[in-house]
């Protein structure tokens, strides 16, 4: 089978150490396969623009136009049949993104396929999930954690789950690692920028299962991810909140405009008692104190429905 050109796009943000361990294992892990990669810098303080240039085409933003717009600038404008949308913070090995080319073209049916994200000590990250609904958010209120982290819990793909150990098929992936069907997309950008970070994820996801493509996760290959290195960077301790409000906006508006306030109030319940065991265990206040920060994202979705859109980080 001929394999065709692939349009490869990463954006960076002060990332410079990260991207250019990414950009120095891309041919190894393209394994021979033509593409064009292309770096968007979101103008980065650091030295991303510089290191990107030794390896790549560069587009430098005057200002931090977000992920989700720059990734659809790296990939626009290529004739590719695949695109990958790749985080500078991955170092994937040699040999693992031809794989995911070759699986994808070799089923007509899949519009995206997406690797297993490890640490950098090989520990899997939580990459393959279930697309919220108040069914799962009623699992992880509900069951106990034992059951969380056993069958139920690895069918609804739940968070103490493990994650699947053969090649299966998804509802959505972390977008870290997306390999795209071009034709998949009909002519729309990969990601919707309604969204400055976050959830354009899971928003291509549905907008492909609505469609009817298939989402694969391939479990036997395995990409090096750090995670959230520019988000950390932009809110600190507040991007979790950050997360969670662009996630119940895109609830609300493409999932379920009545249910948006039954799921955020299932897990405002959630993290409570989380939290609750947690302070009558008399743990240390850091073992909480995430889920203090997090708690009050939920309630006030309960009580006034999905929050506005957030704009762009102060370090923007």
């Amino acid at each position: 089978m001929t394999v065709a050109t692939v349009g490869v796009g990463i954006v960076s943000w002060n990332t410079a150490g990260l991207l250019e361990r990414c950009l120095q294992a891309l041919p190894a892990a393209l394994e021979g396969i033509q593409a064009e990669v292309v770096v968007v810098d979101n103008a980065s303080s650091d030295r991303s623009a510089d290191v990107a240039a030794a390896h790549a085409r560069v587009v430098r933003n005057a200002t931090n136009i977000g992920y989700a717009r720059a990734m659809n600038q790296a990939l626009a404008g290529t004739g590719a049949e695949v695109l990958i949308a790749l985080n500078p913070d991955t170092e994937p090995p040699p040999g693992s993104l031809a794989t995911l080319v070759r699986r994808l073209l070799a089923d007509p049916g899949v519009g995206l396929v997406a690797p297993l994200l490890v640490g950098a000590d090989g520990a899997p990250q939580w990459t393959a999930r279930r697309f919220p609904s108040l069914g799962v958010g009623a699992a992880t209120c509900i069951l106990p954690r034992r059951l969380q982290g056993g069958r139920i819990g690895r069918h609804l793909l739940l968070e103490l789950a493990d994650q699947p150990a053969a090649p299966a098929d998804i509802d959505w992936a972390i977008g870290a690692v997306h390999v795209i069907r071009a034709a998949a997309l009909s002519g729309r950008a990969p990601y919707d920028e309604r969204w400055f970070m976050y959830v354009e994820d899971i928003e291509l996801c549905w907008w492909l299962a609505r469609r009817g493509w298939r989402r694969r996760f391939e479990a036997d290959v395995a990409v090096v991810h750090v995670g959230n290195a520019a988000g950390a960077q932009a809110w600190g301790d507040e991007y979790m909140g950050r997360c969670f409000d662009a996630m119940y906006d895109w609830y609300e508006r493409d999932r379920s405009r009545v249910g948006v306030r039954a799921w955020a109030a299932l897990n405002a319940v959630r993290v409570a008692a989380r939290a609750g065991v947690r302070i009558a265990a008399r743990r240390p206040p850091e073992r909480h104190a995430h889920l203090r920060r997090e708690l009050p994202h939920h309630t006030r979705v309960v009580l006034h429905g999905a929050p506005p859109l957030a704009g762009p980080p102060p370090s923007a």
